[in-house]
């Protein structure tokens, strides 16, 4: 390995050359992290919501929690 070569990976910390060798993998990795980021936040948020309905202030005794594992009756 020559000079140059060796001094621009440790001024990188050689972090992207894995990256740039396997883009494939990176942007699963991305497309990945995405989904997930994206599911914790509906769940968050129906929490949130379904939390917010049951201790409301305004309307206290109209709260009916929903199941909604899709079985009806």
């Amino acid at each position: 390995m020559d000079q140059t070569r060796a001094s621009s990976r440790m001024a990188t910390g050689g972090r992207l050359s894995g990256v740039t060798r396997h883009p494939g993998f990176a942007l699963a990795a991305v497309v990945a992290t995405g989904v997930l980021v994206t599911v914790q936040y509906k769940r968050s948020s129906l929490k949130r919501n379904e939390r917010l309905q049951k201790n409301s202030p305004e309307n206290p005794n109209l709260y009916v929690s929903v199941d909604r594992s899709g079985g009806g009756i």
